[in-house]
């Protein structure tokens, strides 16, 4: 059993002892920047917390020795920037004091030309409301004029370090039940039940709950109060999906155009020529036929990398289920499709890497379009 330390009544806390229990707490790490008369103030915060949302408050505790307090005091505007993961050097250097902490640092200006730092994944623009001292520090009580945020995951402040917050076992979920609801459903309405796929897939019923608001987000799963259902792939998803396949495609390309061996090259070519006997004028004869063709070519073009963490991440899109779903029996070809894949091949045959690239760009274009320009 682990030995619990307690204080007793009569001692308080020493400062050492109060830090050495606090740094126990893992918080998110945000930036605090502020402007005053041409001079821009930042510092790097971790008391930060939700007040209300009704209206939207933060709570922001700054030390009084801090200059960027001082500002905020003076000025009663600031902005809180929500750091990602990557941005420890960030963290450390808004830490630290000094007077050019925002050299090299790329930023945008919000209301009151307050400095809004890029690669945040959130940006709270806040006004104080009320300012009150609690010890070393001042408490601000601010309203939440603007936000934004992009995806991402935060920095996070352990024991006096800065480092990446355990979400392994969040992605982990996220990614199997994405992978459910593309494979397994059709391209219907189908109503899904959270806590039958958690035992399907072995999961938390609470990660799966979590992974399928996260999918509502990306437009995959439509939720309803507390259920979720699986509704046609919306078009903007498969351009998502299909602008992660391009870039992969194309960095690809541009290392292997001119260096495949005569095999590879064979070998391309008879996957390309595969590709086209599934297809009759302008219509598909056997669509199924058509996905597995169709991947198997991509996919060899990807393995050409020689990587398997490429290969994998490439499978990982589930381009195929997504095919599945976009590609029906009324779904109409065209020959520009065809004709891609004899470029990407003539392209890779003559060591022509811009024709290639050019292709490829195409090709993807057409091929996210599928649903909104080939339906019959």
């Amino acid at each position: 059993m682990s030995a619990v330390v307690k204080t007793t009544e009569q001692k308080a806390p020493s400062k050492g002892e109060f830090r050495d229990v606090m740094g126990r707490f893992a918080s998110g790490v945000t930036v605090i920047t502020a402007h005053e008369d041409g001079v821009d103030f930042g510092a790097a915060v971790s008391a930060v917390s939700s007040l209300s949302d009704e209206p939207p408050m933060l709570l922001v505790c700054l030390n009084v020795s801090s200059t960027t307090g001082q500002a905020v005091k003076r000025t009663g505007t600031f902005a809180v920037n929500v750091l990602a993961e990557d941005s420890a050097p960030l963290a450390y250097r808004f830490a630290s004091r000094g007077d050019d902490k925002f050299s090299s640092v790329a930023f945008e200006r919000g209301e009151g030309e307050v400095p809004l730092i890029s690669g945040s994944i959130a940006h709270f623009e806040c006004e104080v409301q009320e300012a009150v001292r609690g010890g070393t520090h001042f408490v601000f009580l601010a309203r939440v004029r603007r936000v934004s945020s992009t995806p991402g995951n935060p920095l996070a402040y352990f024991r006096g370090s800065f480092g990446r917050m355990e979400m392994n076992a969040d992605a982990v979920a996220l990614r199997a039940v994405r992978d459910y609801v593309v494979t397994r459903v059709s391209d219907v309405a189908v109503p899904l039940d959270a806590e039958g796929m958690a035992g399907e897939l072995d999961l938390e019923v609470g990660r799966t709950f979590s992974a399928l608001i996260a999918l509502a987000g990306e437009g995959l799963v439509k939720r309803i109060g507390t259920a979720f259902e699986v509704e046609p792939v919306p078009d903007l998803v498969l351009y998502d999906y299909y602008s992660a396949k391009l870039s992969i495609e194309l960095g690809v390309a541009a290392q292997t155009v001119g260096r495949a061996s005569p095999e590879q090259l064979a070998e391309l070519r008879r996957l390309m020529e595969a590709t086209l006997e599934h297809v009759d004028g302008d219509r598909f004869i056997d669509p199924e036929a058509w996905v597995v063709s169709n991947a198997e070519f991509h996919e060899y073009l990807v393995g050409l990398a020689g990587s398997v963490i490429l290969d994998e991440t490439y499978r990982g899109l589930q381009l195929r289920a997504i095919e599945r779903r976009a590609i029906t029996a009324t779904t109409r070809a065209t020959s520009e499709l065809l004709e891609d894949h004899r470029a990407i091949v003539a392209g890779y045959e003559a060591g022509d890497v811009d024709a290639v690239l050019a292709t490829l760009q195409a090709h993807a274009h057409r091929a996210a379009q599928t649903r909104a320009a080939l339906a019959g």
